[in-house]
Order: C-alpha cells, then sequence, then structure tokens
C-alpha cells in the first residue's frame, strides 16, 4: 500500500522558532494557518490523484475548527486522513541550530512507523509544502522496489553552506561518527522527501535515532555536529548503501521567485511532485481560499496550479516584477538625483 505521511508542529504560546520563510512567531495561529493550509492541500491532491492510499497526519495539536471559513474537520473527514498525536517530541536544545530545532521530529515520524506498516508497504513522508502534481505511478513505485529507498539528492558546490555545513565539512564530521564511513564524498539528500520500504523505516529510525543522540553529545562538547535532520539522514542513507539520486526525476525544490532567484526550467509538469518552501503564503493561501462547498463536498475552484504556485508566470504577474526590477530603481534613482539637485537650489 502507498502511505503519504506529513507532520504538524503547532508551537505553544511563547515558544517561537524561527523558520526562514515565515519568521520566527510561530506560535501565533495566523503563522500556523500557513502550514495548516499546506497540510490539506497535500493530502487534497494526493487523494485526488491517488485515492487508493493510505493518509497519515501527526500533530501535537488539532488544527483550529475552521480556517478562512473552511471546516477543517470536514476536510480531515473528506479525505480520510489518519491523525496520530505524537507521544514524544524530539526537539533539539534552543542552542543546537540557530534557524530551527523541530526538524529532528522526523524520527518520532520513524519510531512510530516502524512499528505500524508492513515491509511492504511504499512509505513517502513529505514535508506539507509539497503537492502531487500527477499520480504515483508504476515507474516510481518499481524503483522503489529496486532500491529500497529514493534519495532527492542535490549537488551543492562544496564550498556551499548547506545549512550551515559545507559538503567537506558533513563529510568529516561522518567520519568522526563512523571511521568507516563509506564514501569519499558526502552527498547530501533533501529531508522533504522520505521515501522507503516499510521493511526499511526500522534501519533508518534506528540508525537515525543512534546517530542524533551522538550529535546531541557532540553539542555538549562544542564539537560539529548534523545541524537538520537532511545532513542525519543523508549520513544514515550512506551507511545503509541506497543509491543517491533515484527520486529526482519525480520531485524538485521549486524556487519560483523570478525576481530573486527561479529554478523553473518549463520540465516541471513531467514531475509527480512539486515542492514549493516560497508560496506558504502565496500560492497556498491562494489556492487554499478557492474552496467551496458544493454538493456537500469541499472543492476547490482553482485549477491551474501551474499559475497559482508561480511556476506559469501571469501576464500581469511580468508586468509588476518588470516594474519592481527594472523601472522602480530607474525611478528610485531619478528621486534621488532630483532631490540632491533641489538642495543644492535652496542653498544657493
Amino acid at each position: 500500500m502507498n502511505i503519504i505521511v506529513t507532520w504538524m508542529y503547532s508551537s505553544p504560546e511563547g515558544e517561537n522558532i524561527l523558520h526562514s520563510q515565515i519568521g520566527s512567531a510561530t506560535d501565533t495561529q495566523g503563522i500556523q494557518n500557513l502550514y495548516w493550509r499546506c497540510v490539506f492541500l497535500l493530502f487534497e491532491s494526493s487523494v485526488r490523484l491517488n485515492p487508493g492510499a493510505r493518509h497519515i497526519l501527526f500533530i501535537n495539536k488539532v488544527p483550529p475548527d475552521t480556517i478562512d471559513n473552511i471546516d477543517t474537520r470536514k476536510l480531515i473527514q473528506q479525505y480520510n486522513i489518519e491523525l496520530v498525536h505524537f507521544t514524544t517530541i524530539t526537539k533539539s536544545p534552543s542552542d543546537y541550530y540557530g534557524a530551527w530545532n523541530t526538524q529532528f521530529i522526523i524520527l518520532d515520524v520513524l519510531d512510530w512507523l516502524k512499528e505500524h506498516v508492513d515491509d511492504d508497504d511504499n512509505i513517502f513522508i513529505l514535508d506539507s509544502d509539497i503537492i502531487f502534481n500527477k499520480p504515483l505511478s508504476p515507474d516510481i513505485v518499481n524503483e522503489l522496489r529496486d532500491h529500497k529507498a529514493l534519495l532527492y539528492s542535490i549537488d551543492y558546490a562544496h564550498n556551499h553552506k548547506i545549512n550551515g555545513l559545507t559538503r567537506s565539512e558533513l563529510a568529516s564530521i561522518a567520519k568522526d561518527l563512523y571511521d568507516e564511513f563509506p564514501a569519499n564524498d558526502f552527498i547530501y539528500s533533501g529531508g522533504e522527501f522520505v521515501c522507503c520500504l516499510g521493511s526499511e523505516v526500522v534501519k533508518i529510525a534506528e540508525l537515525g535515532r543512534k546517530y542524533y543522540l551522538l550529535c546531541l553529545e557532540r553539542h555538549k562538547k562544542m564539537l560539529p555536529k548534523f545541524n537538520e535532520e537532511a545532513h542525519l539522514l543523508s549520513f544514515v542513507y550512506t551507511l545503509l548503501g541506497y543509491k543517491t539520486h533515484t527520486a529526482n526525476q519525480f520531485i524538485k525544490r521549486i524556487w519560483t521567485n523570478r525576481r530573486y532567484f527561479s529554478n523553473i526550467d518549463g520540465k516541471e509538469s513531467d514531475l509527480i511532485l512539486w515542492h514549493f518552501p516560497a508560496e506558504k503564503n502565496t500560492g497556498f493561501l491562494r489556492v487554499f481560499r478557492s474552496y467551496r462547498f458544493i454538493e456537500g463536498t469541499y472543492q476547490l475552484t482553482m485549477k491551474n496550479f501551474r499559475q497559482a504556485y508561480g511556476i506559469e508566470e501571469t501576464s500581469l504577474a511580468k508586468i509588476s516584477r518588470y516594474g519592481k526590477q527594472y523601472i522602480l530603481p530607474q525611478y528610485q534613482s531619478v528621486r534621488r538625483a532630483l532631490s540632491g539637485f533641489y538642495a543644492r537650489f535652496r542653498d544657493l
């Protein structure tokens, strides 16, 4: 069986965790709703395209009854989402790494799954800001059967800091943790996509927990350690001998802000999964607010997801971007020059 999993951690009042895309006010309902919208749209896309799959949501707190006047209880029932309340929550110490300390909660998800899935299940643990563009195909299932785990690997430059550490630094930590680390290089695989057979969950869970605890010990000694879950899981995948880059044909981390950085290449329609890290307060907001209650169920009235999430740029968006990128700086430059001129004129 295909099992689609995500998780949502809601900060209690007074706990503020910095997230690069949305800031640090994570104890506010407005910020939490950015993630809840993603959660429901992930499951909407999966239920629509993978109707036979099992859908599991891990939580420490139920969602608000309504978001944007949408009844979340009805969505949970409509999508047949299984709610699992965390019995443990693995958060690294507040001084462990500056950006966030909730990413190791994936270990709690894996610990639960190892007790509740069958060996031949296909497990897809996804960040909530991912949506399905196409159904899970025989191709991805066959690849998973062949490799036992599929990895979304990103070939950063060796001197590029990946959440605080370069690949060379990660390789050095890996060698310290395991003398016989089998790779000459450290291949980074994104933590937004954890995909394996049910038979592999226990291996990943147990090694992940073991080396996380060792990283905590290194932190106490002020030694370098894996800063986040993708560092740790990439290390574990190497120990288990999984082949890298096996998921890259199925998923992509898509950056849509053409003014600053975009990696859209026109091939996104071929992908099964789209990951939109920077669309939480734009694309996901637009799509979620298009829900309408029609004939007893919630339905999305916005259908052009390529456009909604920024893969396709509308004419209006192009004009706006051109204005901000080219015309506005020239206008501001002229305005500054004129201000200087008038200032000098007044001094005569």
